[in-house]
Parts: structure tokens; C-alpha cells; sequence
């Protein structure tokens, strides 16, 4: 019978919060319990006794229970009084990573000054489409301003809302509040560094095009631009929040003419017809021919010939100035090597017209050179005079081609490219018909000794020639063309002296004349 005092006046202690007052909580419960086990009930009727026992227990216990939840919450109530009234920053705050919780409003401020000054210089990155450029905030015009900062710290827990700070303080003890640094922001530091970025962020629209490496076609793409104004505020923004990464406003380009959006889908680069490839002298004494070389092959890389269209060389390099770009170079006029602007142009027109000729192409209109050249095979040039001599080429394919060229390391390289091989293969064959003799001409020359001659101008031989090409289809000739050429003979021009007291060149052993061979195929 003297068993249920201990257990319920255990019970009494448990529930009893530390900071309650425990010691009103036990006699509260055990003066019952005595009197129920000092009782001097008769045997007859002690089990009417154990029964009241029993269900009075049940009810001390939640009697005690209910008077330690209260008294649980009468001391979180006073904590949470004390703590409202306290000017200090609650447990677990973090400012710009550091931790301030406990801190008073005048011990704040220094902790709150190397905090802003450390996130001054942390390295924050502008991020635009394609482009992301490291930088800090001092960089952008953020300058210190901690105040903010401080009163947002005392805010924490302290609003005056019971539920409201429970929550915050239990944010704030899991890690989860880190206030930004406080900054001012100077605008026209900002936007000095912006305008600074844009040609960094600006994409250019573009129409379509070819890759001709990967024979793909691009479709047209809308450019982009920097909205600097606007990005203000998003950076602004980001440097109150603390961010690592701020996003900058960007706006579409304009769009540009687009001649072959409209035929986009059915252009097919993936096939190489023909190509064909000259060499030229990287020496430096040779600069100026070689950047006219790339002056004249840059209009024809990604030229569409469409099917049955013509194409005039002329007309799409356009006119050789000094205006359009091209410098004075060695060029050959009327048989003789001189210098002229544009000089080299017609090894582009060469260097196309072999890449027509073995990928099929309708050769409607090409000349010959006047003397043959030393960059290709004689038979396979065609030279262009603007205004005077052009070269045409026809499509007479159910497709569209495209040309590449490339001029690089010594070498002028044009492909002929579209959606297949119409021919297995092409040949080239030549055959020299006549051999002609070249003349020698004498120019005085009041610079030289007298008697003393040197030679200005190599004479070279003339020669008729036979061209044919042979179109193979199926392993048979579906195709031949053949047409004759004429090469004149390059006069020799010898300088001879008339001056007694004039220079006297040393003299210098001429190599001798080497003929073409008199007959050359090639195939492709």
C-alpha cells in the first residue's frame, strides 16, 4: 500500500521545467496519496479502496503535467520578455559570415566594418549569354555603409511577434540567417564598368551561313546587347543581396538581311564535287601579292551558285582598287611581268576555275594567260581583267553548290561543295599542239656601261595546246569537251648600255628554258 506515493511524486519532478519553481509542485500531489495509504479501512473493505486509489492516479498525473507545460511556457514567456527588451543580437546571426549573435548595438559596429570591407573585395562574377567576367563590388562602386546592416542584425528575434521570433531565433540557431554587408552605391561607377563590358557581352545577328570545315549550314541568329541602364538595378541588387552572381539585362540585336534564309533547309553542304589547290611565296618580298590573294578569295568563300544561275568572277570579287583593299603586286599585262594593283588576282581565278572545271561546273567563258604560269599546270588557268576579261561559270545541276576558299601557308585552295557527286570522275587532259619561238628586243639604257647588257625580261617559247575534259559516270565517259588554247611567246627584253662611264651589272647565269611536258592528264 505504500507503493504509488514514490512513483507519483517522480512523475511530479519530471514534468516540472528546470527554470519552473519545482518545489510548489511536489506537496501539491502527495498529501492525497498519504491519506489513501494511512487509511484504516476494514478488510472487507480494502478493494473499494484500491479502486479509488487507481482512479484518482489518472488524474493527479494530468493534473501535474498540465502544471508543468505551464509552467514550461511561463519561463520561455519570461526569457522571450527579457530578450525583447535586451539590446543585444540574438544567438546563431551571422553578418557578411561572421558571427554576431550576442552582440551588443555597440559592439556591432566593428565586427559589421571588416565584414563590409571583406565583401568589398570578394570576387563576384556579372554573367551575361556566353560571356562571364570576374570583378568585386568595390570595383562596381560600392563604398561602405553599415548601418543597415547593424539595425537589421538587432532586428532578428526582437520584432514583437511571439511566433514570428520563435521561428527567426530557430533560423538563426540552424545557421540559416546571414545578413548582407551594407553598401552605398555609386551608379556612375557602375555604369563605367558596364559600358566597359559591353563589346564583351555584344554578339553580332548573323545571317546564314556556311561551316565549311564541318560542311554544315547555320542558320540566321539574332545578335545580342548589352541594356547597361538596365542592368543597373540588377546590380544593385545583387550587391545588397550579397550575391556571387549577378545576371545582366540583355536585349535581342537587330536583324540583319538574310538572302539565304528562304533556301535554308534545302542547301546541302555535306559533299566535296572537286577541289583544287596552287601555291604561292610566303617570302616576305612576296607580302603584298600574297594579302591581295586573300583580298580577292574572301567574296567567293560561301558563294551559292544556284541551280542553272551564272556566275561572272568579275562581278563578284568586284573591282581590284586601292580602295576595295588591294596593294601593288607583280602581275602579268600584254606578256610582260609588272607591278599593278591587284597584282596576283588571277591565281584566285585559277585556282576557281580548276576547282570548276574537275567538279563539272559548265565553263562558259575563261581565257588563258598570255605567257604561261609557274603556279599552275598550263591549261588550267583562266585570267581576269576587271571590265575586260572575266571568267563564267553555270550551275547545271539540280542543286545548289557552294565555294570555299581558303588562302594559307602557301597555298590558294577552292572546293566546290553541294549535296553529291554528279560525276565518279573528271579528267583533265592537254596536249601540245605547237611549240613557237619568242623574239628578243634591245632597249638602250644610259645607266649602263657601254657594251654592258643585262636581261630585263625572260623570253619564253609560245605554245598551242589542246585542252579536253572527260566527264566518267558508271565507270563510262558520259562527257567530252575540248577546246584550244593559245599561249604567245614572251618576248626577251635585253638592256644594253650607252653610258661610257656607266654601271656594269654583274653578269648572271641564266637557267635554261624548260618546256611543259606535251602531254598531262590529271584526274579527280
Amino acid at each position: 500500500m505504500s507503493q504509488p506515493a514514490p512513483r507519483a511524486a517522480a512523475a511530479a519532478r519530471t514534468l516540472a521545467p528546470r527554470r519552473a519553481q519545482p518545489r510548489t509542485l511536489v506537496p501539491t500531489a502527495a498529501p492525497a496519496l498519504e491519506l489513501l495509504e494511512t487509511s484504516d479501512a476494514a478488510p472487507e473493505t480494502a478493494p473499494v479502496a484500491r479502486r479509488r486509489r487507481l482512479g484518482v492516479l489518472p488524474v493527479l498525473e494530468s493534473t501535474a503535467m498540465a502544471i508543468g507545460l505551464a509552467a514550461v511556457a511561463a519561463a520561455l514567456w519570461q526569457d522571450f520578455a527579457a530578450a525583447r527588451d535586451q539590446d543585444h543580437v540574438v544567438a546563431g546571426v551571422r553578418l557578411g559570415g561572421h558571427e554576431v549573435g550576442g552582440l551588443t548595438a555597440t559592439e556591432l559596429p566593428a565586427i559589421a566594418e571588416t565584414a563590409v570591407l571583406t565583401a568589398l573585395d570578394r570576387k563576384l562574377v556579372l554573367a551575361a549569354p556566353g560571356v562571364e567576367v570576374e570583378t568585386t563590388a568595390r570595383a562596381l562602386g560600392a563604398v561602405p555603409a553599415p548601418e543597415a546592416a547593424i539595425a537589421a542584425a538587432l532586428r532578428v528575434g526582437h520584432s514583437g511577434d511571439l511566433l514570428a521570433d520563435l521561428r527567426a531565433r530557430d533560423r538563426a540557431l540552424r545557421g540559416d540567417v546571414d545578413l548582407a554587408p551594407g553598401f552605398r552605391f555609386n551608379e556612375d561607377v557602375a555604369l563605367e564598368q558596364l559600358l566597359a563590358l559591353a563589346p564583351k557581352v555584344e554578339r553580332p545577328s548573323l545571317a546564314t551561313r556556311f561551316d565549311m570545315d564541318n560542311r554544315r549550314v547555320l542558320p540566321a541568329q539574332r545578335g545580342t546587347r548589352l541594356s547597361a541602364f538596365d542592368s543597373l538595378s540588377a546590380v544593385a541588387v545583387g550587391l545588397a543581396s550579397g550575391a556571387e552572381r549577378i545576371d545582366l539585362v540583355t536585349q535581342p540585336g537587330p536583324e540583319v538581311p538574310d538572302p539565304w534564309a528562304s533556301i535554308a533547309d534545302g542547301l546541302d553542304i555535306g559533299a566535296v564535287l572537286a577541289s583544287f589547290e596552287t601555291p604561292y611565296s610566303t617570302e616576305a618580298n612576296y607580302a603584298d601579292r600574297a594579302y591581295n590573294l586573300k583580298i580577292g578569295a574572301a567574296p567567293l568563300d560561301g558563294y551559292v551558285l544556284m541551280p542553272g544561275a551564272v556566275m561572272s568572277f568579275n562581278q563578284v570579287v568586284g573591282d581590284r582598287t586601292g580602295e576595295a583593299g588591294y596593294r601593288y603586286a607583280g602581275g602579268i599585262a600584254d606578256g610582260e611581268l609588272i607591278d599593278t594593283v591587284g597584282g596576283g588576282i588571277c591565281q584566285i581565278s585559277s585556282t576557281l576555275y580548276g576547282a570548276a572545271f574537275f567538279a563539272g561546273l559548265e565553263l562558259l567563258h575563261s581565257r588563258p594567260h598570255s605567257r604561261p604560269s609557274a603556279y599552275v599546270d598550263m591549261g588550267l588557268d583562266s585570267t581576269v581583267v576587271y571590265g575586260h576579261v572575266d571568267m563564267k561559270l553555270k550551275n547545271s545541276f539540280d542543286f545548289p553548290v557552294v565555294f570555299h576558299t581558303r588562302v594559307a601557308a602557301g597555298k590558294v585552295r577552292v572546293e566546290v561543295l553541294g549535296a553529291r557527286k554528279v560525276f565518279d570522275e573528271v579528267a583533265f587532259e592537254r596536249r601540245v599542239q605547237e611549240v613557237l619561238p619568242f623574239n628578243t628586243i634591245v632597249r638602250n639604257d644610259s645607266a649602263l656601261a657601254s657594251g654592258a647588257e643585262t636581261v630585263s625580261q625572260r623570253g619564253m617559247r609560245g605554245f598551242k595546246v589542246v585542252r579536253t575534259r572527260k566527264l566518267y559516270q558508271a565507270g563510262q565517259v558520259a562527257k567530252t569537251e575540248s577546246w584550244d588554247l593559245f599561249y604567245p611567246p614572251t618576248t626577251e627584253i635585253l638592256r644594253r648600255g650607252t653610258n661610257p662611264r656607266g654601271e656594269r651589272p654583274e653578269a648572271k647565269k641564266l637557267q635554261p628554258l624548260r618546256d611543259p611536258a606535251r602531254e598531262l592528264r590529271i584526274v579527280q
